[in-house]
């Protein structure tokens, strides 16, 4: 993760009679996080030669995606402020393949009833998703600042400033993603099968932000819990023969709501490169739980609700390093 924050102590308009000044503050973050899922480890293709999966829903893995974070805050001379956030992670995309002898199929019973979904002998999963969120946060800061004392302790003799930010507010998340089993057979054109999966999480947020300043260098961290509503949905594409043209099973969705929380916990280490401009590194975790995962909402059931239930109750986890610039002032 690239993290740009912006920090100008010095510049701040005095406070009277307090001994921390009115501070704003903006962060951009670029970020770099690799993901795992806990999908379902349910049969999207089977070998019919063997009656094993060839490929499961738990099969496609993530490498690394990049993304964005962005927040602007104030700390107020009362010491209460705000905050407002951004975060976007896209380009999440897997996939995995399996070949055969004509011996591929999708799982039984829809297999069975659309020809250009069996007898297969390539047959392909794509996986993509992102994340969008946004936050607001109320601040509550206590600023302790530390001067050079002269004694025998060496702790004593270097000044700094430690800083913590009580945080309460609101978080929005936003999940989206997309499956599409794909089988080929030489001399047929391919048949796939697609759905959609969407989960939107927004509930109130409490965390902690500590920091520690010192000569040309800074210590942060940041722990963040939202308790979450999630409102689930999911969208399948027409389920079409492509050996007679026939359209099999109709566009179809369906809809839910859970319980899910979003959890972030990140670190960094700053080096200040002036007054105002510093650069950090450092690393990051998120969670996101109570959502739906596209390769879940494969149904290969031939029933007249098939296609309109959604699985949900899943969970996010991703992490990875951060990188970027600060500011304040």
């Amino acid at each position: 993760m690239l993290a740009v924050a912006v920090c100008t102590p010095l510049a701040a308009p005095p406070c009277a009679g307090l001994a921390a000044d009115a501070e704003t503050y903006a962060v951009v973050d670029a970020v770099f996080l690799q993901r795992d899922n806990d999908a379902n480890a349910t049969p999207l293709v089977l070998d019919t030669d063997t009656g094993q999966a060839a490929i499961s829903a738990s099969d496609p893995r993530y490498p690394v995606a990049g993304g964005i974070r962005a927040f602007v805050g104030r700390h107020g001379c009362d010491r209460h402020g705000w905050e407002l956030g951004y975060l976007g992670i896209y380009g999440m995309k897997a996939d995995a393949a399996a070949t055969g002898n004509a011996n591929l199929q999708i799982a039984p019973p829809l297999a069975s009833r659309v020809a250009s979904l069996r007898d297969a002998s390539t047959a392909q999963v794509f996986y993509g998703s992102t994340i969008n969120g946004a936050e607001a946060n109320l601040l509550a800061t206590s600023e302790h600042v530390h001067q050079p004392r002269l004694n025998a302790y060496a702790a004593d003799q270097a000044p700094f400033v430690s800083t913590i930010d009580w945080l309460a507010g609101f978080r929005w998340a936003d999940l989206e993603e997309q499956a599409t089993i794909a089988l080929t057979t030489p001399g047929r054109a391919p048949s796939r099968y697609g759905v959609r999966a969407g989960s939107n999480l927004f509930g109130g947020q409490v965390g902690v932000r500590g920091r520690i300043d010192w000569d040309r260098w800074g210590l942060e961290g940041t722990g963040k819990a939202a308790l979450a509503g999630v409102a689930l949905s999911q969208s399948q594409a027409p389920v079409v023969d492509a050996v007679t043209g026939e359209q099999y099973r109709s566009a179809r969705g369906g809809r839910g709501g859970d319980v899910g929380s979003i959890l972030e916990w990140n670190v960094s280490v700053v080096r200040h490169l002036g007054d105002v401009w510093s650069i950090r590194a450092g690393y990051t975790m998120l969670w996101l739980t109570g959502v739906a995962l596209a390769p879940d909402q494969f149904d290969f059931t031939t029933n007249t609700l098939a296609g309109t239930g959604i699985v949900g109750g899943k969970t996010v986890w991703l992490e990875g390093a951060t990188l970027g610039v600060e500011a304040r002032w």
